[in-house]
């Protein structure tokens, strides 16, 4: 990376007015410096596989999911000239509320017009990324809610090093979740959602198919990795390590979340006249501005997810190695 000016370090930049240092803005460097080094960042993954829908506008913001319980097997015949019993259907309800999130930032006119980056594109992109990262995290914190699992048959107070993502807890999350009566996919699968340490795990799996050769045509989910025993394994970037422990033994061991869950199991909702976007207004002339001295991106809309069957979504537990 090119050299800050001095007295100016990088995380004391200001990227939104010239003045706000001693020395030129970091953008308003020299020639060398007009590339712009990549962020990091993950994609918007986690939604993948939910109930994906768009609340119609003037419904109001709150969404009601029922769903009936199974009626008792019947198992003896019926009497001769009997009619069969009666049986209450019951009932459950899950509701789900949308509310609204969004970020701004401010660019003052002299910095756009003089900076590196011509039409402000980084930082469009910047804000953006902020908003598909925010949603992600919405997601991520919901499925988190699902049924809990540990790997080897531990629990929070005894899950140790060595308790990694591998083929026998693949084919025992697989058996909860069809104990659970979850549904699988169209295809027959369940998606898993793991972070970069147990992807190292499952790669290492001699049984791996990689999404590349997969032998019968399927549409790939972002960022699909491949499958392995009956579960289509997404990458999620956004890694959520949990430090829930209880004991000594396992109060140092790191554990990372994958989750693995069937069709139906959550939703994701935005609202018709009120979906996530962008917001650009270059230099824009009004009461609070009426110079025109002023930019702002901005993203905002309405936005919600929620678990419609808790057991239908595992939240395991795994250690990095």
């Amino acid at each position: 990376m090119a050299a800050i000016g001095k007295g100016v370090s990088t995380a004391d930049a200001n990227t939104s007015t010239i003045a706000g240092t001693t020395a030129l803005a970091q953008e308003v460097k020299t020639y060398y410096e007009k590339v712009f080094l990549a962020r990091s960042e993950y994609e918007l993954i986690l939604k993948e596989g939910g109930q994906t829908r768009t609340h119609p506008a003037n419904e109001g913001r709150t969404v009601n999911f029922t769903r009936y319980n199974p009626l008792t097997i019947i198992t003896s015949p019926l009497g001769e000239a009997s009619n069969p019993i009666t049986c209450s259907i019951n009932a459950s309800t899950v509701s789900m509320t949308l509310s609204e999130y969004g970020l701004t930032t401010t660019h003052g006119r002299l910095l756009t017009t003089v900076s590196i980056d011509s039409g402000m594109k980084e930082k469009v992109a910047l804000v953006g990324q902020n908003m598909g990262e925010t949603l992600n995290r919405l997601v991520r914190d919901e499925l988190a809610n699902g049924t809990s699992y540990f790997p080897n048959g531990h629990d929070v107070s005894s899950i140790a090093a060595g308790d990694v993502l591998d083929a026998c807890n693949i084919r025992l999350m697989v058996q909860t979740l069809e104990i659970a009566k979850a549904k699988t996919y169209q295809d027959g699968f369940f998606i898993g959602k793991t972070d970069p340490y147990s992807k190292y795990k499952l790669l290492g799996d001699t049984t791996w198919v990689n999404s590349k050769t997969y032998s019968d045509v399927q549409k790939l989910y972002k960022g699909e990795m491949g499958e392995l025993y009956q579960v289509r394994w997404l990458l999620n970037k956004d890694s959520l390590c949990t430090s829930e422990a209880t004991s000594t033994t396992a109060s140092t061991v790191a554990r990372y979340v994958t989750f693995v869950h069937g069709s139906d199991s959550f939703g994701v909702y935005d609202l018709e006249t009120n979906k996530p976007q962008m917001f650009i207004l270059p230099n824009v002339v009004d009461s609070n501005s009426p110079a025109g001295r002023v930019s702002y991106i901005s993203w905002a809309g309405a936005y919600a997810t929620k678990l419609l069957n808790s057991t239908w979504v595992l939240a395991a537990r795994f250690t990095a190695a």
